[in-house]
């Protein structure tokens, strides 16, 4: 077999020599790479062996007006015998029937006929199928098959094969630290232009070793150009087009924003529609805001959800107003000494971006926008800093985080007040995007201050000590969603409320 296919192989690359050799064949050498690829993977190697002896192997074709003591037919299932494609052809079934042509009723008529004119005179028939469904094969046994296990009348033995599989044992992996990584980390997240973020201290929290991999190793998730609208990029657009809303259409006066202002906005729908237009040139499309932007069907859709979002979060800023609207898009951070486990200590700065401030009555608001469904909670801030919730509320240690860094530095002695909006949630009357620690909700985050910053100086030592070792998170729901989890072999599992 593997002389019959270098020698198939050979007559396929003369028969290209000859073209090139007569002129008829003219091309780059990279697309006749692909070209020859392409003819090799169609090839077929035929097997040769003696009429009269042996084991015969062929196809349905040829078993015409033979007969046969025992026979063994394989693949037998629904789709390959008979065959579920039809020809190609610009002839439309209807007036194949009417005018008597072939149809893929007449096809199976003939196969049918092949089947039990094969088995017609055989002593031993062994008739087999794969159970396990694989792309177009759905694992189900032809209807010649189970026609003859319903209609026949000869003695017949069903048995099940499987291929035993050992599962190999997964071992947890984990990479000790050393002085080599400590130092990595530290020059990554400190120094002029560089920050800690609140998404790398929720990955180090969720999985140390999904935090080795992205931040020590420099690993990334393959960047995939899709047409369609991801929900990271359905979140920026979002975020786009609220800031140019409050920005450039709602111009504050007397530095407020008023509600006949808003009420005004949510009267002209063409607006708020303009404005979500700008923002996906801004942050899907990539073009300039004079330019036209061309939609596809699932695009415009999610134009249309984005637009009903937009509406809602305008609809509760009404019924908030008046109100100042300080800032969106705020970069905020903060130097910080860290003293690592046994480790020499050193300064970073930790921050990010705050998507919108506003003020009401000398209190002021840190939101954070957030598209998706599933409203974060936390029992006390003991919980937002244990790895082992499935349900860890990332993204309220992260708004804690951003106030508790704006308080500090920006508030002037005022109460500061983080708070999640859910735009899919603004609808509910009962909605209330301000953040409760247990049942309590948080009018001040100062009180905060010395717990929260106490459990992250631990959490930083640990993460920035040459002797931490960096293992697989005991929590797979983590995993779920993880870039990273085919090196790890792990698929997670769905968290219940998501």
């Amino acid at each position: 077999l593997y002389q019959e296919a270098l020698y198939r192989a050979y007559t396929t690359v003369n028969r290209f020599t000859a073209l090139f050799e007569q002129g008829e064949l003219e091309v780059q050498m990279t697309t006749f790479c692909r070209l020859l690829r392409n003819v090799m993977a169609s090839l077929s190697v035929p097997f040769h062996g003696e009429p009269a002896e042996g084991l015969q192997v062929m196809g349905v074709l040829e078993t015409r007006n033979l007969d046969f003591r025992h026979l063994v037919m394989l693949s037998l299932n629904e789709g390959q015998l008979p065959k579920a494609e039809a020809d190609a052809s610009f002839i439309p079934y209807n007036l194949r029937k009417a005018f008597g042509m072939t149809t893929i009723e007449h096809k199976n008529a003939v196969y049918a006929y092949y089947f039990y004119r094969l088995i017609q005179r055989a002593q031993h028939v062994t008739l087999l199928y794969n159970t396990s469904a694989d792309g177009l094969n759905r694992g189900e046994m032809s209807r010649f098959m189970l026609q003859y296990l319903i209609e026949g009348k000869q003695q017949v033995h069903r048995f099940a094969l499987t291929a035993e599989q050992q599962i190999a044992a997964q071992h947890e992996l984990a990479v000790p630290g050393s002085i080599a990584i400590s130092e990595t980390l530290k020059k990554r997240f400190s120094g002029e232009g560089r920050v800690l973020s609140p998404t790398a201290i929720n990955t180090y929290i969720d999985c140390p070793f999904k935090f080795y991999l992205k931040y020590v190793c420099g690993l990334r998730e393959a960047d995939n150009v899709s047409p369609e609208i991801e929900n990271s990029d359905f979140g920026n657009i979002f975020h786009a087009t609220s800031e140019i809303i409050y920005k450039e259409v709602l111009q504050p006066r007397h530095g407020l924003i008023q509600r006949q202002d808003i009420e005004a906005l949510l009267d002209d729908d063409l607006r708020v529609g303009e404005c979500v237009n700008r923002a996906f040139k801004q942050e899907f499309f990539k073009i300039p805001g004079e330019q036209r932007a061309e939609y596809n069907g699932l695009q415009l859709l999610n134009r249309e959800v984005l637009k009903t979002y937009t509406r809602q979060l305008l609809h509760r800023d009404a019924e908030r107003a008046p109100f100042a609207f300080l800032e969106s898009e705020k970069e905020v951070k903060k130097q910080l000494l860290v003293t690592p486990i046994e480790g020499e200590p050193f300064t970073l700065n930790i921050g990010g971006i705050i998507d919108r401030i506003d003020e009401k009555e000398g209190i002021i608001r840190i939101i954070d926008y957030k598209t998706g469904h599933h409203q974060q909670k936390t029992k006390d801030l003991a919980q937002l800093f244990d790895p082992a919730n499935a349900n860890r509320a990332y993204h309220i240690l992260q708004t804690i985080l951003y106030a508790l860094i704006y308080a500090e530095q920006k508030a002037d002695g005022k109460p500061v007040v983080p708070g999640l909006f859910y735009v899919q949630l603004a609808s509910d009357a009962a909605y209330s995007p301000v953040i409760a620690i247990g049942k309590e909700e948080i009018t001040d985050i100062n009180p905060l201050r010395e717990e929260f910053t106490e459990r992250l100086d631990h959490l930083l030592s640990e993460m920035f000590s040459p002797t931490t070792t960096f293992t697989q998170t005991a929590c797979e729901e983590h995993c779920t969603y993880c870039p990273f989890k085919t090196i790890c072999n792990r698929e997670g599992k769905k968290e219940g409320g998501n």
